[in-house]
Order: structure tokens, then C-alpha cells, then sequence
């Protein structure tokens, strides 16, 4: 949701906790765990496929838990019925190794797949270079926000080779490229009722930009 309109501010909270309740932790080392050992490589898509109805009420936690539940059914773990009565069926696929408290922290110990350093990719663009958002309407996940797309930017920084994440998390090719940290100034973005002082800078991939 970040930067559409309408949808207001994002409601920072200073200080807060991380979880602001006990299932929330629950669900985070479901998700993890399960990632971990691998069910699914991202939660992000089955998210995107909440309907909006349903999703613009829910909190952070409430969007994971739905993807979560529609994940493990997808993947035969259990039923919705299952889940529901927190009761296995006769017969049902035993997950192995069990997740125990135990695994679940040893999971979120472990650290994410990130660069791959392995990979020489030459890059398409250079720091300073200007760039301009593709305009991606892709139907299946992508990590371009809607807002950068056909606007210009500029580059910052080369972020290094990383796996494109709109097949990556689909188990297909990665597709190993440059992620750039891209400047976008305010006015580009949202026009100019936008301050002139301010900018965003977010990172994209170059297969989500083009030559300015």
C-alpha cells in the first residue's frame, strides 16, 4: 500500500513491541520454518491474492496468517478442516523434522539467501545514470511499486547481483541481476503538491529499468 493515496499514514509507532500479541510471534516462526525448510520460498505473493475487501482491514499479521493457511493447504501439510479443529486427520503427511520451539528459532537464526556473489552479471547502469521505471502490469507478484513505474530516477548505488524475485519465489529460473538504490524525487512521484526537499530512494531491480 505504501504510496497510494487515500490510504493515509502509515501509523508509525515509536517504540512499539514486535509482536503486539502472542499468536503474532507464532505465525513469524511458522513462516519462517517452513521457508526455511522449503515449502515455498516467499509468503509475499500468496498475500497479494488476499482479495482487497479482506485485506485492507487486516493487521500486518492477520495478511501472514491467511497467506500461511492458504500455503499449507496448497501444499497438502493440512486441510482447512485440519486447521480449523487444530486436529490431524487418519493418514495425514507428518512434517519432518517436527517443528518444535527448538527448529523454529534454529530457523530464524539462519541467514537469508542474499547476494550471489558467485554470479558475474555485468551491470546495465552506472551511479548517476538516469533511469526510468519500466512500466511492468504484471499479474503475477513483482517487488516494483506501481508508483515508480514510467517515472525517472536516478542511481545511487549498485546494490550487487541478486536473484529477480518475480521468479525466484515461483522456484523458476532466478534470473541473477543488478538491484540498484534508485532516487526518486517527490515531485517525479506524487507531483507538485509533493514537498520539493524530499525524495525516496528504493531499491529495484534492472529488469525493472530502462534507459531515461
Amino acid at each position: 500500500m505504501g504510496g497510494m493515496q487515500g490510504l493515509g499514514e502509515i501509523g508509525y509507532e515509536r517504540d512499539g513491541p514486535v509482536f503486539h500479541a502472542p499468536w503474532e510471534g507464532r505465525v513469524h516462526a511458522l513462516v519462517t520454518v517452513l521457508a526455511r525448510y522449503g515449502r515455498w520460498r516467499a509468503l509475499r505473493p500468496e498475500i497479494e491474492l488476499i482479495p482487497a475487501e479482506r485485506y485492507l482491514p487486516m493487521s500486518y499479521y492477520e495478511r501472514w496468517l491467511a497467506a500461511l493457511t492458504a500455503l499449507i493447504v496448497k501444499s497438502g501439510l493440512a486441510t482447512r478442516e485440519e486447521i480449523a479443529d487444530a486436529r490431524s486427520r487418519p493418514g495425514s503427511e507428518r512434517f519432518e523434522p517436527a517443528i518444535t520451539a527448538a527448529t523454529a528459532l534454529a530457523a530464524a537464526l539462519q541467514p537469508p539467501r542474499t547476494e550471489l556473489a558467485t554470479h558475474v552479471v555485468e551491470p546495465r547502469y552506472r551511479v548517476g545514470q538516469r533511469v526510468r521505471g519500466a512500466n511492468l502490469n504484471v499479474p503475477t507478484h513483482t517487488r516494483m511499486p506501481r508508483y515508480t513505474r514510467c517515472r525517472v530516477g536516478t542511481v545511487e548505488r549498485d546494490r550487487g547481483v541478486f536473484a529477480l524475485p518475480d521468479r525466484d519465489v515461483y522456484f523458476q529460473d532466478p534470473k541473477p541481476q543488478h538491484v540498484y538504490l534508485v532516487r526518486f524525487t517527490a515531485r517525479e512521484l506524487w507531483g507538485e503538491s509533493a514537498s520539493a526537499r524530499d525524495s525516496l530512494y528504493i531499491d529495484l531491480w534492472e529488469d525493472y529499468l530502462e534507459p531515461a
